[in-house]
């Protein structure tokens, strides 16, 4: 680009999902020149931190609480959508009780269901290694049936 021209290139969005406290992929997608249009976190104190950063990182980002709720008409489609879903139920030093029905790491169904609705262009799904063992073919799986390329 010229000095003194702006630039007329689209910013890429993106979407976090379980974003946690801290939201450090959405740190790094938002340094990267992202626009991250929403959060998605259920716990209440870590959304005000998340709102205290809001300002510096994603001064355009609406915050949502309930993944299993949530309406993703309600949402815009971002290019890309990233998360790191709960893992205390498939780490290696957690209960091993795996991606079931009312687990914490459950909530994969609810971020699958999220991607499939908004048909991002790309997915970055972040979680512990020992998802590989417990569960990390179903994502994969998953993630392939909704027409994604995926790889570990």
């Amino acid at each position: 680009m010229e000095p003194g021209k702006a630039s007329t290139m689209r910013r890429l969005t993106g979407g976090s999902v379980c974003s946690g406290a801290i939201d450090g992929l959405g740190i790094a997608a938002s340094l990267a020149g992202f626009d991250i249009v929403f959060h998605v976190e259920f716990d209440d104190w870590r959304r005000k931190v998340l709102e205290k950063h809001a300002p510096k990182y994603w001064p355009n980002s609406k915050q949502y609480k309930d993944l299993e709720t949530l309406e993703t008409a309600a949402l815009p489609r971002p290019d890309v959508l990233f998360g790191g879903f709960p893992c205390q139920d498939v780490s290696l030093a957690g209960n091993r009780a795996g991606l079931g029905k009312g687990t914490r790491s459950g909530l994969w169904f609810h971020f699958r269901r999220l991607i499939g609705d908004l048909r991002p262009r790309a997915v970055v799904v972040e979680n512990v290694p020992g998802l590989l063992s417990l569960g990390g073919s179903t994502v994969i799986a998953d993630l392939a049936a909704l027409g994604y390329d995926a790889t570990w």
